[in-house]
């Protein structure tokens, strides 16, 4: 692995931020009228396209040359849309269009506009294996674990990629299924969708039957029963040992902060004094559930304590050693780095680092070359057959939610080098090979561009590239008892 790029990573920003909406209260030049809403929305993703095409990597990427008609194209379609109607949801519908276009979460744009209170038929759906379920219901005979198969004389699956990934997700991407089906029965207020009329559902028993939906604001109440419907439960980061022999760690995220800085120091003093304990443990579960990425050296790290610092460093120099790290060299991405050189002023091996990526990005910017190219470290008789063996054998169980990406999935990379891991759950999201974004201000202040940085060449792990599970487990019920109990009987 880069120790460079991974610890550059640690600073720059290697997953999406989550920014909150913005109330028109909170807006100092709101538009009001129609015409000034479609104007105001076509400048956004006229920028959304400029500061896209002056900064990001793929305009100059030889590996993907049809890029930059790809950025026209997601232009022009949300163009298409806030030329069809106007107004505040408008300009969330076409900012979601144009990023859909690109199909790639390490860019595009999002709307900070608020959204109106959520509507539902009086039920919650989830996306579970190849199929629709319900998830909650207050709704007479419609009854969880109930599938729905087809609304208005059009399958469920022709629904999803006609009506959710238009404007949200990857329809490529069996993990974005899971993550998006529940767009599919909520009304969010976009006027380019009609609210469903009637569905069709198959009780567990095989019955069939049809119901008309009766849309209504979604009570406050039902977010109660919703917290578990996305991946479950969410755990602090710890090694427990909830049943014998089986021990639990839990890693929800891989955020940089001080509080995660102690969780994980603390979870590596549990795993260092108890490694004989794990080394004849029935299993070891590795939870990933809420995981959304961050830094990948926390999982690097936990690898190690594992099975092993020597086995695991050489297993992904290996694995990555023909792996380069290119670096768009443009006028505000070569800034952007800069400002990180007094940020990480009292971290002395990551402030020589950055300050070493951004002397070599001004250099290319001045030499008018779109890249810096990070050198490749010398890395010799790095083949499998002279990596020692590492002693901790222990069946692994990796339990994998449908939004694990960025460094999520670095750490399933470093997990499924050892023969003793197997994944359970869900199939995981998937990275481009851009990363490490940075956000740019829309000129409205109504939202942000998102631009990756940095661009990999040679990934071991390829351009969308995900990982389906070894063990798939499509039941509703995702909470830690349940997982459990179906990992004691694996």
């Amino acid at each position: 692995m880069n120790i460079k790029t991974k610890i550059v990573s640690r600073t720059l920003l290697s997953a999406l931020l989550i920014t909150p909406t913005l109330s028109m209260a909170e807006l100092s030049l709101t538009p009001k009228t129609p015409e000034q809403w479609r104007s105001v929305t076509e400048r956004d993703i006229e920028a959304a396209y400029s500061i896209s095409a002056k900064n990001h990597p793929g305009m100059f990427d030889v590996n993907n040359p049809a890029f930059p008609e790809l950025l026209k194209q997601a232009k022009a379609e949300a163009l298409a849309l806030s030329a069809k109607a106007s107004g505040p949801q408008v300009h969330v519908a076409a900012i979601a269009r144009f990023s859909t276009v690109l199909q790639d979460g390490h860019a595009g744009v999002f709307s900070r506009v608020e959204r109106p209170a959520r509507r539902w038929p009086g039920f919650r759906a989830v996306w579970r294996g190849d199929a629709l379920k319900v998830y909650y219901s207050e709704t007479d005979n419609i009854n969880k674990g109930d599938v729905i198969s087809g609304c208005d004389g059009q399958s469920t699956e022709t629904l999803m990629r006609q009506r959710v990934f238009k404007f949200h997700g990857q329809v490529t991407q069996p993990g974005h299924w899971w993550q998006q089906g529940w767009r599919l029965l909520v009304d969010e207020g976009n006027p380019f969708l009609t609210p469903l009329k009637e569905c069709q559902f198959f009780r567990a028993n095989g019955q069939s039957y049809s119901k008309t939906l009766d849309w209504s604001v979604q009570p406050k109440s039902v977010s109660k029963h919703l917290t578990h419907a996305y991946n479950g439960d969410e755990l602090a980061t710890d090694l427990t040992w909830p049943a014998q022999n089986t021990a639990w760690i839990a890693m929800p995220s891989f955020a940089n902060n001080d509080k995660q800085t102690k969780d994980y120091n603390n979870l590596y003093k549990k795993v260092t004094s108890q490694r004989s304990k794990l080394l004849s443990a029935k299993a070891v579960v590795l939870d990933l559930r809420h995981n959304q990425g961050g830094s990948s050296y926390w999982s690097l790290t936990l690898a190690k304590a594992l099975w092993g610092e020597q086995i695991v460093e050489q297993k992904m120099d290996s694995y990555s050693q023909n792996s380069r790290v290119w670096w768009r060299a443009s006028k505000d991405n070569t800034n952007y780095v800069k400002s990180l050189i007094d940020v990480v002023k009292d971290q002395p091996e990551v402030h020589e680092l950055i300050k070493e990526i951004a002397a070599g990005m001004a250099q290319s910017l001045e030499n008018n070359k779109p890249f810096y190219i990070e050198e490749l470290q010398n890395k010799s008789n790095l083949s499998e057959s002279t990596i020692p063996v590492s002693d901790f054998k222990t069946p692994v169980v990796v339990i994998v939610p449908p939004q694990c990406a960025s460094a999520c999935l670095d750490a399933i990379d470093v997990f499924k080098q050892f023969s003793n891991t197997q994944l359970f759950g869900a199939p995981s999201s998937a990275d481009s090979l851009y990363m490490d974004v940075r956000l740019a201000e829309l000129p409205s202040g109504l939202g942000k561009v998102i631009i990756p940085n940095k661009v990999y060449v040679n990934r071991a792990r390829g351009k969308g590239d995900y990982y389906n599970p070894d063990i798939a487990y499509n039941d509703i019920d995702w909470t830690t008892d349940k997982l459990l109990e179906k990992i004691k009987h694996l």
